[in-house]
């Protein structure tokens, strides 16, 4: 007989969780030689081997899955689990219902299992580095959305009169975190046909591109103001000094600090 974990619940260790509205995330670790019988999920959800290796058994078929492979797994799905000699690690991504089925409909997901193979989509890479980095991470509904609007038959026009609005937005209104769905009600289009155009069209999320005119306007202010670091993180929607610090260092090879020495010397 198949058990029914409910939503929200996993077998194994939770190391670290996050959740929203939409979705909740969580890494599991698992035993060495630990084998999971028959089971299935309220919820969909997408699970990211970390390490370790297991196979998925249905019934009579039995897939070998490896460190860095991504399952789709829908609602309902019953299978069982067999991890292999070495600990395992699975990042979980669960989609919450109703909140998700407001935003997208539900056929939007896949119906069956889908086993991608590693690489297949980038940003679920990036939320997982981030996520390990800082569970709390706000960018980490972006990279989701990302992938529902991959897996969503959704064709994107050469012109859309709507995205130098939103950029506008992005640009100029540090002192707010805009999230997909915020952004996509200020220009009147689906979030996640906004998630999908706009990544098709600047090449990186909504996000990502507000990110980086964060820190352009700090490096603005670090070139034309004594203001302290401090006071340039606040100004620019940073939560603090460190989270511009951080930023700063991976766009620009150096902390603001180091930076303004040079430019002083």
């Amino acid at each position: 007989m198949s058990i029914l974990l409910s939503a929200g619940h996993y077998f194994g260790k939770e190391q670290q969780f996050n959740e929203t509205a939409l979705f909740k995330l969580n890494i599991t670790a698992y035993q060495p030689n630990t084998h999971l019988h028959d089971h299935y999920h309220e919820n969909a959800y997408l699970s990211l081997l970390i390490s370790g290796g297991y196979e998925e058994v249905a019934g009579r078929q039995q897939q070998a899955i490896r460190p860095g492979e991504v399952l789709f797994r829908p609602a309902g799905y019953t299978h069982a689990n067999r991890f292999h000699a070495i600990p395992g690690r699975c990042l979980n991504i669960e989609f919450k219902y109703p909140g998700l089925k407001e935003l997208a409909p539900l056929q939007q997901l896949p119906t069956r299992l889908t086993v991608y193979k590693t690489g297949a989509f980038q940003y679920l890479y990036q939320l997982l580095y981030s996520f390990l980095q800082d569970p709390s991470d706000s960018m980490s509904e972006e990279y989701i959305l990302d992938w529902l609007s991959d897996v969503s038959a959704v064709k994107i026009p050469s012109r859309l009169p709507w995205l130098s609005k939103a950029k506008a937005i992005l640009e100029n209104e540090f002192d707010t975190h805009h999230t997909i769905q915020s952004l996509a009600s200020r220009v009147y289009v689906h979030p996640i046909y906004l998630a999908r155009a706009f990544r098709e069209k600047e090449g990186r999320t909504p996000g990502e591109y507000q990110l980086e005119m964060r820190v352009k306007k700090a490096l603005f202010l670090l070139f034309t103001t004594a203001l302290p670091i401090a006071d340039i993180a606040f100004a620019t929607g940073f939560s603090d000094a460190s989270h511009l610090v951080r930023i700063f260092r991976r766009h620009y090879r150096s902390t603001p600090y180091q930076f303004r020495k040079l430019l002083n010397s």
